[in-house]
């Protein structure tokens, strides 16, 4: 017989059984659960969260085998396509970040082409997003605002190469006047500070 003074084991969930997340029980005890609208205000997030990342991994799958066949210009395609800030910072932190970069492994007119999605992650709400394309700023600033400053001394530039240079000079000239950018304290963002002066200088004489 149970014992009617015995308090009940205030360690058990009542009518949520955790085990049975992410399980696909829509004809199982309809309607005899109170807590029902709890659990799928609770799974709807997580169902999103999951599809999401699944997404993710077989996006980054796809441009890893684009990439092990040495084409950087159709994996640049290949994310401009996907359109997913998660995949560019993945890829560009793997790609970029972690390997010394030169101009024969990113060509000129590959890096002009990088422009729109780097824009993207810098003008992003997300910090780790604004970072990785802050980086990646960097990274074109260093590649090229040499060559471009040694391009002005020479009498013979392709038209095609004076073309990227215009747009890199014009990316480098935007990155200041970006929300994400302008509304950042830089007397604490003292690296960023110091990119944006660089930058600065070197579109006032690339203007002259």
């Amino acid at each position: 017989m149970d014992d009617p003074n015995k308090k009940p084991d205030e360690t058990v969930p009542m009518g949520i059984n955790f085990d049975d997340f992410g399980k696909n029980n829509s004809n199982d005890n309809v309607g005899k659960s109170e807590d029902d609208p709890i659990i799928k205000e609770l799974s709807a997030p997580h169902s999103k969260i999951k599809k999401l990342l699944t997404n993710r991994m077989n996006s980054l799958k796809q441009l890893s085998n684009i990439w092990l066949k040495g084409d950087i210009s159709e994996t640049i395609r290949e994310l401009s396509i996907i359109k997913d800030q998660g995949v560019s910072c993945d890829f560009f932190n793997s790609a970029f970040m972690q390997n010394s970069y030169n101009k024969d492994y990113l060509k000129l007119e590959e890096s002009a082409s990088l422009i729109p999605l780097v824009l993207t992650l810098v003008e992003s709400k997300y910090e780790s997003n604004f970072r990785c394309g802050i980086k990646m700023v960097c990274m074109l600033f260093d590649m090229y605002s040499d060559s471009i400053r040694a391009s002005k001394r020479s009498q013979k530039i392709e038209p095609r190469t004076l073309e990227n240079y215009s747009k890199l000079i014009n990316f480098f000239d935007t990155i200041p006047r970006i929300d994400t950018v302008a509304k950042r304290d830089l007397n604490k963002d003292k690296n960023l500070k110091a990119l944006l002066g660089e930058m600065k200088v070197f579109v006032d004489d690339c203007r002259r």
